[in-house]
């Protein structure tokens, strides 16, 4: 979704999600290359679907976080999304940041988990590091200014946090955790 309140870009947003076409081209006549973002009718469907339910989706999410929180709220060294004063996070997913000190990176945290049959994502590495855009000017310029993204980084770590998960599923994520933690 793209939400602008500039006509310029709303007009240059039109061009570029029609495969580079002027609105209103009949023709095909494509003036620049560009992408196909236009959704269909049953994208647009499921989206709006989910729209109409979002309250619940993120009241769910939140309980999902709330046991979490609950679990490992105050377990040295583990640091849980945070929620500022003036925001009201979905928390579309759980992520803990360990400390260094544990001497575990996040590779490592989720291997050790999936051994115990527990799925875990990586928190996602800054673009500038990615081999899509690393050699870029900008990429350069990005690793210089994003010194906490970058510490944060080896460290974090995405739990379980599938709308289906029940009480005692993260309970059972908490406990493995736990255990990992104090086994090094």
């Amino acid at each position: 979704m793209l939400v602008t309140d500039r006509d310029d870009l709303y007009e240059r947003a039109l061009v570029l999600r029609d495969h580079g076409r002027l609105p209103g081209d009949c023709v095909f006549m494509n003036g620049e290359v560009a992408f196909k973002y236009k959704m269909s009718a049953l994208q647009a469907a499921l989206g709006l679907a989910q729209l109409e339910r979002i309250d619940e989706l993120v009241a769910r999410k939140r309980q999902i976080f709330a046991w979490y929180r609950d679990e490992i709220g105050g377990l040295p060294g583990v640091t849980l999304n945070h929620e500022p004063n003036d925001v009201y996070n979905g928390y579309n997913m759980v992520t803990i940041v360990l400390d260094p000190a544990y001497g575990l990176d996040k590779m490592a945290l989720m291997d050790r988990l999936a051994t115990k049959g527990i799925d875990t994502r990586p928190l996602f590495t800054p673009l500038s590091d990615i081999p899509a855009y690393r050699a870029t000017d900008e990429a350069t310029r990005a690793r210089a200014r994003n010194r906490i993204a970058h510490r944060l980084t080896p460290y974090g770590v995405n739990l379980p946090s599938a709308l289906r998960l029940e009480r005692e599923d993260v309970t059972r994520v908490c406990r493995e955790l736990k255990n990992v933690l104090r086994s090094g």
